[in-house]
């Protein structure tokens, strides 16, 4: 069964991550499906996730995301990605 829901994801990582599954041959909606299917089915995911090997060219997708522990309101997230971005 396929159904549509909606997710809060933000649009620039979105957007890099749509252009990276685009490259790579691959469907963006097969990927998240596919993390979503092996972390509701193994309890242990979050311990494999710390330690699970991740290149450079993914990494950099998240770049845009934030930590998960940090804990910006949405004023300062923005303000520190157009720090960073434009060296502000």
């Amino acid at each position: 069964m396929t159904t549509k829901d909606t997710l809060h994801i933000n649009g620039v990582l979105l957007e890099e991550a749509a252009v990276y599954a685009s490259r790579k041959g691959v469907d963006l909606s097969s990927v998240v499906e596919n993390f979503l299917s092996k972390w509701v089915s193994d309890n242990s995911v979050w311990d494999k996730i710390d330690n699970f090997p991740v290149s450079d060219e993914v990494r950099s997708l998240t770049r845009h995301a934030g930590s998960l522990t940090h804990n910006l309101d949405p004023e300062e997230e923005r303000d520190e990605y157009f720090s960073e971005k434009y060296g502000l």
